[in-house]
C-alpha cells in the first residue's frame, strides 16, 4: 500500500516537472539559442528583419521590429537577399532601433545586429526576448556560382564554328554562247582555207593534151 502511494507521488512530481520545463524549452527554441535564458550579454545575431506584427509575440507598434530566424554571427554573406518567416518562427524583439538607423527600407532583408541580449524570466513561449541594438548593418549577398552560370542557348563549339565560317562565295554568271564563236574574229586570226585551184589546173592540162592529139590525127589524115 505504501509502495502505491510512493509511486503515485513520483508520477505527480514527474508530471509537474514536464509542465514546468516544457515552456522553458519552447522559449529557448524561439530565441535562436544565442544565450541561456537566465544569462544576458553581448551577442552578434544575424536574421531576417520584419515588423513586430509579422511574428507571434512581437510588438504591434508600427515602428517596432523583430529579428526573425536569428542565429549567431557574424557571417560573411548570405546566398539570397530577401527572406520571410512564418508567425511561429524564432524571433527577438529589437529595442532602440531608431538610434541604430533601422528603417523600413530593409524589411524582409538579412541583417546583422550587435547588442545586448536581455535575460528572460517568463515561461511564456510567446514572450520574445529583447535585444538592445547597438550596431546594425545589412548582410552582403553572394549568389553561388552554380546559380549564376546560365546554360548557353548555343553550344560553344557550334557558336565558334558559326563565327569562323567563311562568307558564301557569290556565284559567277554563265558565259554567253557567242563568246567562243566571236573570239577568233575579235583576236584578228584568219579562217583556215577550205578550197584549192589544183583540180582546175589538172583539168586544163588534160584538155590541152586532148586537143593536141586531135590536131595530130587531123594532119596525118591530110597527108595520107
Amino acid at each position: 500500500m505504501i509502495g502505491q502511494y510512493v509511486f503515485g507521488a513520483a508520477a505527480v512530481v514527474f508530471a509537474l516537472g514536464v509542465v514546468t520545463v516544457e515552456p522553458s524549452y519552447a522559449q529557448q527554441r524561439r530565441d535562436g539559442n544565442l544565450l541561456p535564458q537566465e544569462q544576458g550579454g553581448q551577442v552578434t545575431a544575424v536574421g531576417c528583419l520584419l515588423r513586430g506584427s509579422d511574428v507571434r509575440g512581437g510588438k504591434k507598434d508600427k515602428d517596432k521590429y523583430v529579428l526573425a530566424r536569428p542565429r549567431k554571427g557574424p557571417v560573411a554573406s548570405v546566398p539570397e537577399a530577401s527572406c520571410t518567416a512564418d508567425p511561429g518562427a524564432d524571433a527577438l524583439d529589437l529595442d532602440n532601433t531608431k538610434d541604430a538607423g533601422v528603417t523600413d527600407a530593409l524589411l524582409g532583408r538579412w541583417v546583422e545586429i550587435g547588442g545586448r541580449l536581455e535575460k528572460e524570466t517568463s515561461k511564456n513561449p510567446d514572450n520574445l526576448r529583447e535585444l538592445d541594438v547597438k550596431s546594425f548593418k545589412p548582410v552582403p549577398v553572394v549568389v553561388p556560382r552554380a546559380a549564376t552560370a546560365a546554360a548557353p542557348t548555343t553550344p560553344p563549339r557550334a557558336a565558334a564554328s558559326a563565327s569562323t565560317s567563311p562568307p558564301p562565295v557569290p556565284s559567277s554568271p554563265a558565259p554567253e554562247a557567242t563568246t567562243a564563236s566571236a573570239a577568233p574574229a575579235q583576236s584578228g586570226q584568219s579562217l583556215p582555207h577550205t578550197a584549192s585551184n589544183r583540180p582546175a589546173i589538172g583539168l586544163a592540162a588534160l584538155l590541152a593534151l586532148a586537143v593536141g592529139f586531135m590536131l595530130r590525127s587531123f594532119r596525118v589524115r591530110q597527108q595520107g
